[in-house]
């Protein structure tokens, strides 16, 4: 059996977090529980997408559900540098724009 790929979730000195390696179906129930930690309500947070390996559907169900999590509780989750192929899956599912991806 091969292991789950590996991800991780770390901020820089800007406040930034980088989300590097891969999310897939294999770890993904992992991943939702390792959502963002807010700060608190009204201010925005950025995570950096560059370094993100194989999108797919599972990894952009993820990255759905964070934001979902950080927009209830009052806050803005931004994605940035998302790689071309997660930005035409999500523009396939119709979730760009509110994933901030467009």
């Amino acid at each position: 059996m091969n292991p789950a790929p590996f991800f991780a979730l770390e901020s820089d000195t800007l406040g930034t977090l980088r989300l590097s390696g891969a999310i897939s179906f294999a770890n993904a129930s992992r991943a939702l529980t390792q959502a963002p930690q807010l700060t608190r309500a009204g201010t925005a947070l950025d995570i950096d997408l560059a370094a993100l390996e194989n999108p797919d559907s599972a990894t952009l169900a993820v990255l759905i559900a964070w934001a979902a999590k950080i927009y209830a509780h009052g806050a803005t989750l931004r994605y940035r540098r998302a790689p071309p192929g997660l930005r035409n899956l999500a523009r396939l599912c119709d979730v760009d724009k509110m994933l901030g991806l467009a």
